[in-house]
């Protein structure tokens, strides 16, 4: 598919990759970095390493080789500028631009009820929820990005998922999982 064909030097195969992917790397990459363009430059750059280095496995998760560079990438920058122990903290949960679309439609105190309730989770499990839920890692994929283990995470999301039963009543709840994790 796209990926085979960007290894064997197919131009608009590169272009699919990009454009299948730049939204979701944008909305992540938006968790490290508050700057838009800081995180804009970033993806451009994780790509035209790419572009100029594709001798990578013809056997890749490209979605998730690419959310683990702009990863490790977006990390990279923050070391220069802050404490290392700092780091996990620093990471805030982010709209996406379909959920700025249904603020603006909506306007009401179911969104800003879940809103506030997400937000007040630890930020670790919120990074869980987004690569589980937004995403659609695995596991297995996210633990290996984070730098924990399976169970870990496992144990992160459900957490997460239980303290949201809790703090929410049952509609609210499935409200949560409509506006910030399925995909419109």
């Amino acid at each position: 598919m796209s990926w085979i064909g960007f290894i064997q030097g197919n131009q608009s195969s590169f272009k699919e990759i990009y454009d299948a992917h730049i939204d979701d790397l944008y909305t992540y990459g938006k968790q490290y970095h508050y700057d838009k363009d800081t995180v804009l430059d970033c993806i451009h750059d994780l790509f035209v390493n790419l572009f100029n280095n594709p001798k990578i496995a013809k056997e890749v998760n490209v979605k998730y080789y690419l959310f683990a560079a702009l990863r490790r990438k977006l990390l990279r920058l923050k070391v220069q500028t802050v404490d290392i122990d700092s780091l996990s903290e620093d990471i805030s949960w982010t709209n996406s631009h379909e959920l700025d679309l249904i603020n603006d439609e909506v306007q009401t105190k179911v969104v800003k009820v879940i809103k506030d309730k997400v937000d007040a989770l630890p930020k670790r499990q919120r990074e869980v929820l987004f690569l589980k839920y937004y995403l659609d890692f695995s596991y297995d994929e996210i633990a290996n990005m984070m730098g924990v283990n399976v169970e870990t995470c496992r144990t992160l999301s459900f957490r997460a998922i239980k303290q949201l039963k809790v703090e929410l009543k049952p509609i609210e709840l499935f409200t949560v999982f409509y506006i910030f994790f399925n995909k419109f």
